[in-house]
């Protein structure tokens, strides 16, 4: 099994008890499987500038592009900066299904979940999109600053059309699905479609208040959990999930590589849908 440094945690004072998360729809594991994760996938293959294999219906209208200039301005980027920088600019894509109303953010992780989590220091700070909204992890809010005003400005087009948005992502993708939904629904036109979410080995990304907040303004957000996965259980407490867990065991070699994969998340989803059926 691969082993990592120890990460720096940092003490923050206990909050009030997580108040409970009930999800205003029921999971779809086959739209999980099917939808879900290859646009998590395809946030993944975008990077290197060529088109994504996208689900049947679904069409990219724009790429998720980090703020260069922001991006130059941080003179101490967080270790979660310099992994999601490292070799390419491009964080995901965009786009929508006109058939079924439904346009999707997709964020991807970093290239080696090594790269962050070996030194995810847990200083939190507040959420910067809405005030008064909760404390969230500080480095995954710089690498939501760098790509927060190209979701804005492409939402439109990617929307057009549509009454549903799914957001969606990987890992550092997960967690950056997380930081963009409230802003979303809150601060960018069209302002009137509130986004569902289908993450899949997300970390922790806010303390209660954050929690909180966001549970009471997202009705749908579901996070799939692979049974050995590391990520899902960092930073520690006082940092909580939001929304409701999936939990799936995509089986294979106890391996942080294996047990974070996407293709171990589909197996996972695979052997949950074979188990209802």
């Amino acid at each position: 099994m691969s082993t990592l440094p120890r990460a720096r945690w940092i003490k923050i004072p206990e909050t009030r008890l997580q108040l409970p998360y009930t999800s205003a729809v029921a999971f779809d594991a086959a739209f999980a499987r099917d939808v879900a994760l290859p646009l998590a996938e395809a946030a993944y293959t975008v990077t290197g500038g060529g088109a994504a294999t996208l689900p049947s219906g679904y069409a990219q209208t724009s790429v998720i592009r980090a703020d260069t200039a922001a991006l130059t301005a941080m003179t101490s980027p967080h270790p979660a900066v310099t992994a999601m920088t490292k070799n390419t600019d491009i964080f995901g894509l965009m786009g929508r299904n006109p058939a079924t109303g439904t346009a999707f953010v997709s964020f991807r992780g970093s290239s080696d979940v090594e790269d962050w989590l070996a030194d995810l220091d847990a200083v939190p700070d507040a959420y910067l999109p809405i005030s008064g909204f909760g404390q969230v992890h500080a480095g995954f809010q710089d690498v939501y600053d760098l790509v927060r005003k190209g979701i804005a400005a492409n939402l439109a087009t990617a929307t057009a059309g549509c009454d549903q948005i799914l957001v969606t992502g990987h890992s550092l993708g997960a967690a950056l699905a997380v930081l963009a939904a409230p802003d979303i629904v809150r601060n960018m036109p069209p302002n009137k479609i509130e986004p569902r979410l289908i993450t899949f080995a997300g970390p922790r990304v806010g303390l209660t208040d954050f929690a909180d907040a966001f549970n009471a303004a997202i009705e749908s957000c579901f996070r799939v959990v692979n049974f050995l996965d590391v990520v899902p259980y960092v930073p520690p407490a006082p940092y909580v999930h939001v929304g409701a867990q999936i939990a799936v065991d995509s089986g294979g070699p106890v391996q942080i590589a294996w047990r974070h994969s996407l293709i171990a998340y589909q197996n996972g989803l695979s052997a949950l849908i074979a188990a209802q059926q």
